[in-house]
C-alpha cells in the first residue's frame, strides 16, 4: 500500500470509528493481511476489538506493540481498557496511570483509573466485581429523549441492583388518555451489540417494551406474585438472551415458555413486533453512529405460535387485530384454536 492509499485507508478507519462501525474496521484491516499492518493500523484494529467487547483479542494485538507504544498514552489506555474488562483491574490501573503520564490525561482515562482502583480494592477484599456493558452518556441521552418523545414521560424506574453483563433498568410510563395502559421499557439491553448476520448490522442493538392494562398492579408488594411480575421477568430474560445464547432478537421472533407464562392465563409464549400503537418513528432511536430498535412483547397462545412457525408471522397477524396487539389481555381469544384445520382451510390445502 503506497502512502496515498494508506492515508485514504486511515481516514476511512477514523470515519468508521466515529460512526461506530467497528466491524467494518476489523474486516477492512483483516483484508489487508500482512500488507501495511503497521503500529498505527494495528492500534486501530485493537481499538475496534475493544469496542466490540473482544478484549482478549485486543490485548493479544496490543502487547506485541509494546516497543512502539512505550511512549504513546493511547497505547497504555487501550491495554488498560482490555485488562480492566478482563477482570485484571490492578494491572489496568498501572496502565491508566502510565497513559496519563504519557499525555492521555482525558476525563475518560481518569474515570477508568478510578474504576480500576476501586474494583481492584473490592476484589482484594473478596467481593464480587462486575463490569456490565453500558451506554455512553451521549447514547443514554438519546435513548431517554427518544422514550420521552415517542412513548411518554416516565417518573418511575425499576432499577436493577445486580448487573453482571448489562444494566437493565425498566422505565414505567403511566396510562394516558391516548394510551390507556402502562408501558414498560427496558433501558440497557442495547448497550450490547447482538450477534446479527452481517446484512442485518443495523439491527444489532435493541430495547424491549410491553404494555399492560391500567389496572395492572405494579406495587412492590404485588410484584412478589408471579401473576403481576411476569412481564418484568420476561423483559429481563429476553434482554439477556442474546448475550447468553450469542444470538439476536428481532421482529417476528417467537419464544416459548413451555407452559403458561402465569397461573392465571393460558398464554404460553412471546411474539416480538414493532410498537404499532405508537408513532411510526417510535421503533427506531438514532444514536451516534447507529440506532436502537424497539420491539414489543406480545403474549400468544401455543396454537398461535405453532401456526406462525408453520406458516408465517405475517399470516398470523391477519387474525390478530389491533386490540389484541396494543396491550396485554391475559384472557383474550385464542385466534388459532384448533390450528391444524384452521391452517389448512385458510390456505386452501384441503
Amino acid at each position: 500500500m503506497n502512502d496515498r492509499d494508506r492515508s485514504v485507508f486511515v481516514r476511512r478507519l477514523i470515519k468508521w470509528h466515529d460512526e461506530d462501525k467497528h466491524r467494518q474496521i476489523i474486516s477492512a484491516i483483516e483484508a489487508l493481511g500482512g500488507d501495511g499492518l503497521d503500529y498505527e493500523i494495528s492500534s486501530y484494529y485493537a481499538r475496534a476489538l475493544n469496542n466490540l467487547n473482544r478484549y482478549q483479542e485486543a490485548l493479544d494485538t496490543l502487547l506485541p506493540l509494546e516497543r512502539e507504544g512505550s511512549a504513546d498514552g493511547k497505547w497504555y489506555f487501550r491495554v488498560g481498557y482490555s485488562l480492566y474488562h478482563l477482570g485484571r483491574e490492578a494491572e489496568a490501573a498501572e496502565y491508566f496511570r502510565k497513559a496519563i503520564d504519557y499525555g492521555d490525561d482525558a476525563a475518560d482515562t481518569r474515570t477508568m483509573l478510578e474504576l480500576s482502583l476501586g474494583d481492584a480494592e473490592q476484589r482484594r477484599r473478596g467481593r464480587e466485581v462486575y463490569h456490565p456493558e453500558l451506554y455512553t452518556a451521549d447514547e443514554l441521552d438519546c435513548l431517554e429523549d427518544h422514550i420521552l418523545r415517542y412513548f411518554g414521560a416516565f417518573h418511575n424506574v425499576f432499577h436493577e441492583l445486580s448487573s453482571p453483563d448489562i444494566h437493565v433498568d425498566i422505565a414505567v410510563i403511566e396510562p394516558t388518555k391516548e394510551h390507556n395502559y402502562y408501558t414498560l421499557i427496558t433501558m440497557g439491553m442495547g448497550a450490547h451489540r447482538m450477534n446479527v448476520p452481517p446484512e442485518l448490522g443495523a439491527l444489532e442493538r435493541a430495547e424491549l417494551l410491553i404494555s399492560l392494562p391500567p389496572d395492572w398492579n405494579l406495587e412492590e408488594d404485588a410484584l412478589a406474585d408471579e401473576k403481576w411480575y411476569w412481564p418484568l421477568q420476561w423483559l429481563k430474560i429476553l434482554a439477556r438472551l442474546p448475550i447468553m445464547e450469542d444470538t439476536y432478537l428481532g421482529w417476528g421472533h417467537t419464544l416459548s415458555n413451555e407452559g403458561s407464562i402465569a397461573e392465571n392465563t393460558e398464554l404460553e409464549g412471546i411474539l416480538l413486533l414493532y410498537p404499532g400503537a405508537f408513532h411510526e418513528r417510535a421503533s427506531v432511536c438514532e444514536i451516534p453512529g447507529g440506532q436502537i430498535n424497539f420491539y414489543q412483547l406480545v403474549p400468544i397462545y401455543r396454537e398461535e405460535m405453532e401456526f406462525k412457525i408453520n406458516n408465517s408471522v405475517e399470516h398470523l397477524l391477519e387474525f390478530l387485530d389491533n386490540s389484541m396487539l396494543e396491550h396485554v389481555d391475559i384472557a383474550r381469544r385464542n385466534v388459532c384454536k384448533g390450528w391444524d384445520q384452521f391452517s389448512l382451510k385458510k390456505f386452501n390445502l384441503i
